[in-house]
């Protein structure tokens, strides 16, 4: 059971986001339905990766691998997107969003969310699990197996939160240190995983042939979702570049409207 705490945080926090989701519109205001599905694929991710049949079979390195790939990379990325910090500071009462929001810019969460720290607990976390007997021992004793279950999907909800992330952070850095993390994390993954095929690792995750056709998929399918980060990164900075142009482009046209107006007004008077 304790294997299921990242569903059971995950099914909680989906409950919150309904509920602050449904009050919002109560009040008439817009939330965008494109956030509330991807708190549904996050959702979704966990409790496939986490529940039969996957979660039944979980002993057979590939799809142990799958569950990797569902928990600590593709659900953190649909959360991160689902934007949940946000839409609970636009729901909670105001003596709680003051409370919230002195903890996202306290110097601890700004250091925990940092895309430095977000890289290094999570590639540190899968070197460890890798390439020692901590997968096997993960395999033998069930509390250590949720451990690791619950490192894998908060690690990679810390470094899809600093990376892409749209919910307000102390001091969230700009798109050239995200995209550096991203490409740090995606060559430690990618290391790994050659690494996992070349010395036939981790010990203990079964036949030979398993362990190299779960690194591989590990490579492609790691590949796959950090091509994905990557796109989407990037157009967040377009967006932002646009509106940047588009603020620039008024402040500019301001001044002459106002000077059109002036001189329209003198006209009419002479």
């Amino acid at each position: 059971m304790l294997e299921l705490i990242p569903l059971a945080l995950t099914l909680l926090a989906g409950v919150g986001y309904s509920l602050a989701w449904y009050r919002l519109d109560r009040r008439g205001h817009r939330w965008p339905t494109r956030r509330a599905a991807c708190m549904l694929a996050g959702s979704l991710c966990v409790g496939v990766a986490l529940l039969p049949p996957v979660a039944s079979h979980d002993d057979r390195f590939e799809v142990h691998v799958v569950q990797h790939l569902l928990l600590a990379m593709a659900a953190p990325v649909f959360l991160a997107l689902s934007a949940p910090v946000t839409l609970a500071l636009r729901t909670v009462p105001l003596g709680v969003r003051r409370v919230l929001l002195r903890a996202l810019h306290s110097s601890a969460v700004g250091v925990l969310t940092a895309p430095a720290t977000a890289v290094t607990l999570d590639l540190g976390g899968l070197y460890g699990l890798y390439l020692t007997g901590l997968y096997r021992a993960a395999e033998r004793d069930s509390l250590i197996h949720a451990a690791v279950h619950l490192h894998m999907f908060l690690a990679g909800c810390l470094l899809s939160w600093a990376v892409i992330g749209i919910d307000p952070i102390r001091r969230r850095p700009g798109t050239g240190a995200r995209l550096a993390a991203l490409v740090i994390a995606a060559a430690g993954h990618d290391i790994l995983a050659k690494l996992m095929y070349a010395w036939i690792l981790p010990a203990g995750g079964g036949p030979a042939a398993e362990r190299q056709a779960g690194a591989e998929l590990m490579y492609y399918g790691g590949t796959a979702i950090e091509v994905a980060l990557a796109v989407i990164v990037m157009t967040q900075w377009y967006l932002a570049t646009g509106r940047a142009l588009a603020r620039a482009r008024r402040r500019v046209a301001a001044p002459a409207e106002t000077f059109a107006a002036t001189d329209r007004e003198h006209s009419g008077r002479t």
